[in-house]
């Protein structure tokens, strides 16, 4: 049996059109999503490196993740980004993963930023497929105030060497 190209199209749409979408950290509701398992890490890293790339590419980024993160997605995402360093309890600065949504082919990763004295939300739009990479195609900011990070860094994370490679 053939499939015309307009039914394999329709047949990959119902298929991605049913996926739940999965959230990092959850809410009442929401199918949970486990943030070690990829692409999560990777969209968490990737986004961080996008937003702060156009937003402010000339401070240094010093980035944080959801409370509760586990250690190796820590280290994971400080690995992808190859530069910055994770938020320690002295820094006033930080670039925040606030939530990671992930349905079928789409992400989008919500960011809080530094800017001119008060921090802002922006997101991550991103676009892959199933076993592929996702890659950003959008930032959209808020311009709305939020509330200050608080750090989230576990402190095996501050205590690892400065010679790994998220601290270049």
């Amino acid at each position: 049996m053939r499939l015309s190209l307009s039914s394999a199209i329709v047949a990959a749409v119902a298929m991605t059109s049913c996926t739940p979408m999965m959230t990092y950290p959850e809410y009442a509701g929401a199918p949970k999503a486990d943030p070690s398992m990829q692409p999560m890490p990777n969209l968490m890293a990737d986004s961080l490196k996008f937003a702060h790339q156009r937003i402010a590419p000339d401070s240094e980024l010093v980035y944080n993740l959801p409370p509760s993160t586990p250690l190796q997605v820590w280290r994971g995402v400080g690995s992808r980004l190859e530069v910055g360093r994770p938020m320690t309890s002295a820094d006033t600065l930080a670039w925040t993963v606030r939530q990671v949504r992930l349905t079928g082919g789409h992400a989008e990763v919500d960011i809080v930023y530094p800017t001119e004295g008060i921090y802002q939300l922006a997101t991550v739009h991103f676009v892959g497929s199933t076993g592929q990479p996702f890659y950003p195609s959008m930032l959209q900011l808020w311009l709305v105030p939020v509330e200050a990070p608080t750090c989230n860094t576990p402190q095996a994370v501050v205590d690892q060497p400065k010679n790994t490679p998220n601290t270049k």
